[in-house]
């Protein structure tokens, strides 16, 4: 080894101790300061409007004659609570299995309110690997109707589901489907009724 080789070696040695200590004295970066907190999201006022469908229902009805199986009865239980900071409706909606229907219909369902589309809204996923995503203007009367897109079976479809209070323990529920003419087709209804 060339003795400039040695002496730059033994030069950068000597010097590794100021760089580090230089390293660790420089100051840290501060982390980025917040004016303010967040502020909590606000529960929609409009939300109050679904409240009706809290609780437990019974419900019974039919399914009509579809690519999916024939016309048959169906009953269902159908549990619905605020949940996920109370900002949205769960409903639980599970049909019962009997020889007329041997592969019940379940589906879980999110309803909510969008306060800058000033709108309500609803997402559903189903036992059969179907979900949807729908939109109201809200109650007209007794009546309120979400439509939009769904999806099932490798399709998407437009779909339409619309409830009709009867009474404060009682509603109907009428689910359609819009073909590749712009013509609706039921898929089902049922009446529901509080209680278990």
């Amino acid at each position: 080894m060339s003795k400039t080789v040695f002496a730059a070696l033994v030069a950068a040695l000597a010097m590794s101790p100021a760089l580090f200590a230089a390293d660790a004295k420089a100051p840290k970066a501060e982390p980025a300061k917040v004016d303010k907190p967040a502020a909590a999201p606000v529960r929609p006022a409009e939300l109050a409007a679904l409240d009706y469908f809290g609780g437990d229902w019974s419900c019974s009805g039919k399914a009509f004659a579809s690519p999916m199986g024939p016309e048959h009865a169906t009953t269902a239980s159908v549990h619905a609570a605020w949940s996920v900071g109370n900002m949205w409706l769960h409903v639980d909606y599970d049909e019962k299995k009997s020889a007329a229907n041997p592969q019940p219909y379940h589906v879980g369902v999110y309803m909510g309110y969008d306060a800058g589309k000033k709108e309500f809204v609803e997402g559903c996923v189903d036992g059969l690997g179907g979900y949807c995503t729908e939109a109201s203007p809200g109650w007209n009367g007794d009546t309120l109707v979400f439509e939009g897109k769904a999806n099932g079976g490798g399709q998407e479809y437009v779909a339409r589901d619309t409830f009709v209070k009867k009474s404060a323990t009682e509603f109907t529920h009428a689910g359609s489907m819009q073909d590749a003419n712009k013509q609706w087709t039921d898929t089902d209804q049922e009446t529901c009724r509080k209680g278990k």
